[in-house]
């Protein structure tokens, strides 16, 4: 843990030392904290299969695989595909390791294994003392070339899911944001949902062409720190995972035009999902840029000041600190690969629903059309650049932002020049990118009592959704 004290205190030096000019502050500072941390190096083996690897002084192995496909490759016919298959993998195992034997090799020395899927990849983290690292790499070897995917493991997968489905359908938070990505995005990549339907449909085939398409060279990163040496690990992993099939470049598609189309069609209208609730739960959302726009610096920004910067935050502010109208306030701005998304989500009495929705639109405008004053935009940039160390907190954290400049095709200074990027954000800047932001409009989603109707009606047309069940 050497390092990571030796980089707080470095950063703690450069963030209270202002004798400089901020231009070069902010430059020290990054290369400061950045220069502390362990270097990454990077081996692309003959089938495209990437390793990142980073020195670790403590004697463990942390490996993470990423594997390009996720629940953004996902359309209303096969939502849930990608949550089946890592269930139904960690339940029947490898060829070599089947079922439980899978976990049981690696508890059994004391490590830990975990299959998840997520929005744009599946990823295996395998954590052993580096002693054993050879067999971390065996078993991720067998993992990626011989998943057993047959009609029993998927059956209990399924069963496992669909209750997941289920409980989130009784969920105000988690049916909400489903919901409001599914009409945005038109039930396809970020909106869609999985139901009942989509999840029987999912047989042993399908899994094995998933797997096969996606889980090659080409499509595959592993994240390794360790204390072994750097050669010692790429001669594992050419050991284990060389004669993994090299591979087409995956990734998924999105249809713009289609999703501006639904997001004007659908703003002026409040989508309302009935449960009998105390209390209502309210999303507002629209689709956001992608990953390498240039402009998502200023849009960072926007959303800290809007209702990311907790209670300094302007939703935060007015909503529950001045009125007392919210248990709950915040908004975020998502960019992934291909695109991205604006939510927005309070919760609140049913009797203030109205108002609180009134406000929450108002404080849009307001972002959109008045310049952000100089005072507001200093303390989100402050705030901002005094928390970024806390992206880099652990050796795994580390791991998981290299993974993301691969799979996002980023520039291998992307973090170095982030604050600086932060701290050229200008108030116009901000006006501007809101604009464009929130030029097609806001995607409402209410989540409460039916009689809700009557009193929204006065904001827009309400459409009553029925539950995805």
């Amino acid at each position: 843990m050497k390092f990571f004290l030796k980089t707080i205190i470095i950063f703690s030096i450069l963030v209270f030392s202002w004798d400089k000019t901020e231009a070069e502050h902010l430059k020290q500072t990054n290369a400061g904290f950045l220069s502390a941390l362990p270097k990454i190096k990077k081996h692309k083996m003959k089938n495209d299969l990437g390793i990142l690897y980073i020195k670790d002084e403590l004697p463990v192995t942390v490996i993470n695989a990423s594997i390009s496909f996720g629940k953004m490759y996902e359309d209303s016919g096969n939502a849930g595909i990608t949550e089946t298959l890592t269930t139904t993998l960690s339940i029947a195992g490898t060829a070599s390791y089947r079922g439980n034997k899978l976990y049981q090799e690696i508890e059994s020395i004391g490590g830990d294994i975990h299959l998840s899927a997520g929005l744009e990849t599946i990823e295996i983290e395998i954590k052993v003392l580096s002693k054993y690292s050879d067999l971390a790499f065996n078993i991720l070897g067998d993992v990626l070339k011989n998943p057993v995917f047959e009609d029993e493991g998927l059956s209990s997968a399924k069963k496992l899911v669909t209750e997941k489905i289920m409980r989130g359908m009784d969920r105000p938070d988690e049916i909400g944001v489903l919901k409001l990505r599914e009409i945005i995005f038109c039930g396809s990549g970020y909106g869609a949902l999985p139901s009942v339907k989509s999840i029987e449909g999912i047989n042993p085939q399908s899994l094995k062409q998933v797997w096969k398409r996606f889980a090659t060279g080409s499509n595959i990163t592993v994240a390794v720190s360790s204390s072994m040496d750097e050669n010692d690990i790429v001669s594992l992993a050419e050991k284990e995972l060389s004669d993994i099939e090299k591979g087409n470049k995956e990734t998924y598609g999105i249809d713009k035009d289609k999703i501006i189309d639904s997001i004007k069609s659908s703003s002026g209208k409040i989508y309302l999902l009935p449960m009998e609730l105390e209390q209502a739960t309210i999303y507002i959302g629209t689709l956001a840029p992608a990953i390498k726009y240039d402009g998502n610096y200023a849009l960072y920004t926007m959303n800290y000041i809007l209702g990311g910067g907790s209670f300094n935050s302007r939703l935060m502010n007015d909503i529950r600190v001045k009125r007392g109208l919210a248990y709950s306030v915040f908004s975020l701005v998502r960019n992934r690969l291909h695109t991205g998304v604006f939510i927005g989500f309070v919760q609140t009495r049913n009797e203030s629903v109205s108002e609180v929705l009134s406000l929450i639109n108002s404080n849009i405008t307001k972002m959109c059309n008045d310049p952000i004053d100089n005072d507001e935009l200093q303390w989100a940039k402050e705030s901002i650049k005094n928390s970024y160390i806390f992206r880099f907190e652990n050796i795994e954290d580390i791991l998981i932002n290299y993974l993301d400049l691969e799979y996002n095709g980023l520039s291998s200074d992307y973090y170095e020049n982030y604050l600086t990027n932060i701290n050229n954000v200008t108030a116009s800047k901000i006006t501007d990118e809101s604009k464009k932001l929130f030029n097609y409009g806001l995607v409402t989603v209410v989540v409460g009592n039916i009689n809700l109707k009557n009193e929204l009606s006065s904001l827009g047309e309400v459409v009553v959704l029925s539950d995805a069940k």
